[in-house]
């Protein structure tokens, strides 16, 4: 092949994949565009959907806690018990309070 062949598809290559490059940005333009605009439509129709979510995580969250809270009150409940009968038997066996420690 010659210098002038190799020149003339060498034009031709550099003029597709320049007409390739202008199309792709072009289909992602128009892609990111329906997509904005998609999106901001759907948010529109997702904000009912979405609150709704929010207020039952939040019963959740709150239903949780109690339950959490109920659980974790029972050996508290316990050790603050036994405390204060090991004190009441210190003070009937003895007369008087004496600290464990």
């Amino acid at each position: 092949m010659s210098a002038d062949t190799l020149s003339f598809w060498t034009d031709i290559a550099a003029i597709f994949l320049f007409i390739n490059a202008i199309i792709l940005t072009l289909i992602i333009a128009v892609a990111l565009g329906f997509g904005w605009w998609y999106l901001r439509k759907g948010r529109k129709k997702l904000a009912l959907p979405l609150l709704y979510a929010q207020v039952y995580a939040l019963r959740v969250e709150q239903i949780t806690m109690q339950v959490t809270d109920v659980i974790a009150r029972v050996p508290i409940e316990i050790r603050a018990t036994a405390a204060q009968v090991t004190t009441t038997l210190q003070i009937l066996r003895h007369g008087r309070y004496k600290p464990q420690g």
